[in-house]
């Protein structure tokens, strides 16, 4: 139940604080005096995304709080599972700072806008004219008599699987893309591979080939180079004779000096090095002759790796040897789609077979409930003016499943004897739609949890006895629940067990929107101008405290 709402900063609101009471509610206050203004700032708590455009005073932040009185069994779930302290008094907070940045809070912790929408569907329903128009929408029809059915779970169970089997299906249709691969294209994507796979490419080989290249096709100037190392290291009395005869000189004196014993080992060393490059001067040698088989074997080679290169547009070998494996990758993956298409059509056709049973259970749920639903709106119709009112839901299976089932409901309506029902949207006029919408609300006030009503102007296009007879009705739906309804009707206005006024006033020329609470005598002046205008006359006194007190 809303017990407090406070809005400061909002649109033409500076400040004000209003106390709600159990039962039913009424606000009512002239055109423009800023009804719609306060629904507005309740909406924000509500989850309803806002911006700087609302703020009264640009430099300030708005803010929006509500205190709900909640059931602790209801609701201690929600609570702990978003790590939030509990209050049977909860706190809701809306801020909106001039930058534009917007907060949310429950009970002073800072949540998220979705969060604190989510809490709010629960606890409060508002309807507007808009959501009366709305009920010609035969989605919306159907969304109303779910509500009458009491299967939220199996709802719920029933969308959840329809998602999964919507995702199955998404799958498929992208695998399916993915193997709709042409035989031109798996032919080509076969020759690149074959191509790859004959050119025996490794790793590092490129560079070996244009090594051995060089080598080969400089081999004389090559050869003439290292043999004259060959020589100065191994002819008579060359460098290592003649090293080979010093190491042996130091060795008979290194004895006496620690020092030449040093450097006797690293002419040893030295020898023994020498000698090593020799022998690899010498084996290079050997090697750099001229082999124009070789050579033109080597740069058939290379013009392999250089036209592969280009044709793949790569720079490295190592590129090349991916991009095989991923050829390979991709050809072992479409020979196995068919294989994964087909065992992804079989997930499928389970996934459609458990909806199905779903839809069938909820379909079953929906005819069982609506013999009683159309007797009881034709009877609450009778009693707001409407003898013969003609009210029925038509459903029909359809072949394609929804996430609401497979059902498609429409509402037909007829007010006038001898007139065959037809769909809302062709024939209802706007108080006959006021009076139904009130019956569904009045009717579904019984099967939902929802502790707070608000009706917005619902009453549009009645007056009279009709007004009167709708203004009993909110009463009674405020004996199950706490009803607030903004209404011109005088009629609607007397039925409120408490009264509320919103009105503007103008100080040092800027105009604000306030509200209060009626007191017995006020709640006669305001609904004898409901009754007469501005112009309050004795006999709408009269007339206002009839109203009062019937």
């Amino acid at each position: 139940m809303l017990e407090t709402l406070f809005i400061k900063n909002y649109a033409l609101i500076d400040e004000f604080s209003v106390q709600f009471q159990d039962g039913f509610n009424v606000i009512s206050g002239e055109t423009g005096a800023g009804k719609s203004i306060m629904l507005g700032g309740l909406s924000l708590i509500l989850g309803q995304r806002a911006d700087t455009a609302i703020l009264n005073n640009p430099q300030i932040k708005c803010i929006i709080e509500g205190k709900f009185k909640i059931e602790e069994k209801r609701y201690k779930s929600f609570f702990q599972e978003n790590n939030l302290d509990f209050e049977k008094e909860t706190i809701l907070r809306r801020e909106i700072t001039p930058s534009g940045k917007s907060r949310a809070f429950i009970n002073d912790t800072p949540v998220k806008l979705s969060i604190l929408k989510s809490f709010c569907q629960g606890i409060i329903e508002v309807h507007s004219q808009h959501q009366s128009l709305a009920l010609k929408d035969t989605n919306n029809q159907l969304l109303l008599l779910d509500q009458f059915c009491r299967h939220n779970a199996l709802l719920q169970e029933y969308k959840d699987e329809y998602s999964k089997f919507l995702q199955l299906k998404r799958q498929l249709k992208s695998l399916n893309e993915k193997g709709e691969v042409s035989l031109s294209e798996l032919e080509f994507l076969t020759f690149q591979l074959d191509e790859l796979e004959n050119a025996n490419l490794q790793e590092g080989e490129m560079q070996e080939v244009e090594d051995e290249l060089a080598m080969l096709n400089n081999a004389e100037q090559i050869a003439n180079v290292l043999d004259k190392g060959v020589n100065f290291l191994e002819k008579e009395n060359g460098a290592l004779d003649l090293l080979s005869e010093i190491v042996r000189d130091l060795s008979e004196i290194s004895d006496y000096n620690k020092k030449l014993f040093e450097i006797n080992e690293r002419f040893e060393k030295t020898v023994i090095e020498l000698k090593d490059i020799s022998t690899e001067l010498f084996s290079l040698k050997e090697q750099s002759v001229s082999n124009p088989d070789r050579l033109n074997q080597l740069n058939a080679r290379l013009d392999i790796f250089n036209s592969l290169l280009l044709k793949h547009r790569k720079n490295l070998l190592s590129e090349l040897v991916e991009l095989k494996e991923d050829l390979q990758n991709r050809l072992n993956q479409l020979s196995n789609y068919d294989t994964e298409i087909e065992n992804l059509k079989n997930e499928v056709i389970i996934q459609e077979q458990k909806i199905r049973v779903l839809a069938k259970k909820i379909s079953k749920n929906r005819k069982s409930t609506i013999p009683d639903i159309e007797n009881q709106i034709k009877s609450i119709l009778k009693r707001l003016g409407m003898p013969f009112a003609v009210f029925s839901i038509e459903i029909k299976e359809l072949d394609i499943l929804s996430i609401n089932g497979e059902d498609e409901v429409v509402f037909l309506f007829s007010a006038n004897k001898g007139i065959k029902a037809e769909k809302l949207s062709s024939i209802i006029s706007g108080g006959e739609l006021s009076r139904l919408m009130l019956a569904i609300k009045y009717i579904s006030a019984k099967y939902q949890n929802t502790e707070t009503l608000i009706f917005d102007e619902i009453d549009s296009g009645v007056s009279g006895e009709i007004a009167n007879l709708m203004g009993e009705m909110m009463k009674k739906i405020g004996e199950q629940k706490q009803l607030i309804a903004v209404t011109h009707l005088p009629q609607i206005a007397a039925k409120g067990n408490q009264h509320y006024l919103i009105y503007k006033e103008i100080k040092a020329g800027t105009t604000n929107t306030l509200i209060k609470e009626l007191k017995t005598e006020e709640r006669i002046n305001e609904l004898a101008k409901l009754l007469s205008g501005e112009k309050i006359t004795a006999t709408a006194i009269k007339n206002a405290g009839e109203l009062l007190n019937q």
